[in-house]
């Protein structure tokens, strides 16, 4: 029986989006294609926010003569190999790992930690989890011996004689006396993986994520309001605030109750567009690359600092014309732009103002 079919998107009027970027296609599918130099570089990345959030206080690329089965190694202290540390194998195979891709890696960090080469020398001598990294990552025969720890000890004490050999060329190792006692006594529960679906989940919460895969920043959180009392990080820009409205004035201000109802709500209006720019750079610092936010804050001064530098009738004057002209600066630019509003922008005037590049009182 045949039935006549058309591409679904047929009926569909694409958008310019669509037109420009084509289908999206999912990073747990795109991540198949990295070469293995991309995938060691996209594992380090996942890493990174298990390093920003404390876990490990440092994570590296193991490089060395011989292969060792270790690729990156993360520290959980700072005493490095003197700590509990955890190895990660990167396999950017085209299939799920199977017994015959993991036994041989399982048999050579057994064999170089019983031979103390290094880095087995050290105090902590085997690492306290060994996860192998696989963008399909492991097929059902391993992901059952992960969990059961003595049939896949067995299983790899069966095979040991076969294995050995793929440690190195000619090896001669039979898993006798003292090699036997350890091979025993070795902990088989730190041989672990991680699935595709986890992978992408915590890498989302990089600042590289965005980078490699595209598809834009997520959303923002909408920005806390001010709290009712100034916190001492805003001391700095609410000082030249109160100048300004004193130059004004043409009085000495030093709290919002020395100023009328309309600049009282000025002021209530700056420290949420303080607020709101401080939200954006919380943001860019789980979100986005080291630099990104400060870019952005650059590319906001260039666009007012000839506004700012201008002659105006008074320090208030120039204050709001500078946040104003801050509102209409074109950073597009920016991987922030697209997730900052007109406060945000406007708030970062106050935000430079805190760091002293920005006055409303002309200096002397």
């Amino acid at each position: 029986m045949l039935t006549k079919i058309k591409p679904k998107a047929a009926g569909a009027v694409p958008t310019a989006a669509q037109v420009s970027a084509g289908i999206p296609i999912s990073p747990v599918s795109l991540i198949r294609v990295l070469s293995p130099s991309d995938w060691e570089d996209f594992t380090h990345e996942w890493l990174w926010y298990f390093q920003s959030t404390g876990v490990y206080c440092e994570v590296n690329k193991f490089s060395g003569p011989g292969d060792l089965g270790l690729d990156l190694i993360a520290f959980t202290a700072s005493e490095g190999f003197d700590a509990p540390w955890d190895s990660f194998q990167c396999k950017q195979y085209g299939n799920a790992l199977e017994p015959g891709d993991v036994f041989p890696e399982v048999v050579k960090l057994i064999y170089h930690s019983f031979s103390a080469v290094p880095p087995f020398n050290q105090k902590e001598r085997v690492p306290q989890r060994h996860v192998f990294v696989s963008p399909l990552g492991v097929g059902i025969t391993v992901k059952r011996l992960f969990k059961d720890a003595p049939r896949f000890k067995s299983k790899v004490r069966a095979a040991w004689d076969k294995l050995v050999p793929k440690v190195s060329a000619g090896l001669n190792a039979p898993l006798e006396g003292e090699l036997l006692d350890w091979f025993d006594a070795f902990d088989f529960s730190i041989f672990q993986t991680v699935s595709a679906v986890d992978l992408i989940a915590t890498h989302q919460l990089t600042g590289f994520h965005a980078m490699r895969f595209g598809g834009g920043l997520p959303p923002r959180d909408p920005a806390d309001p001010p709290p009712a009392t100034p916190a001492i990080e805003e001391s700095v820009y609410l000082r030249k605030l109160f100048e300004a409205y004193g130059d004004n004035l043409g009085k000495p201000v030093t709290s919002p109750s020395d100023v009328g109802p309309a600049m009282g709500r000025h002021y209530d209006r700056q420290r949420t567009l303080f607020y709101s720019a401080e939200s954006l750079r919380n943001f860019a610092r789980d979100r986005s690359l080291k630099g990104t936010f400060q870019a952005l804050q650059q590319d906001i001064y260039d666009g007012v600092i000839d506004t700012c530098e201008d002659d105006h009738d008074d320090g208030f004057a120039r204050l709001k014309e500078v946040v104003k002209e801050a509102g209409k600066v074109a950073a597009g630019g920016n991987a922030l732009y697209s997730v900052s509003t007109v406060a945000d922008r406007q708030g970062i005037c106050h935000q430079l103002a805190n760091e002293d590049r920005l006055d409303w009182i002309k200096r002397s």
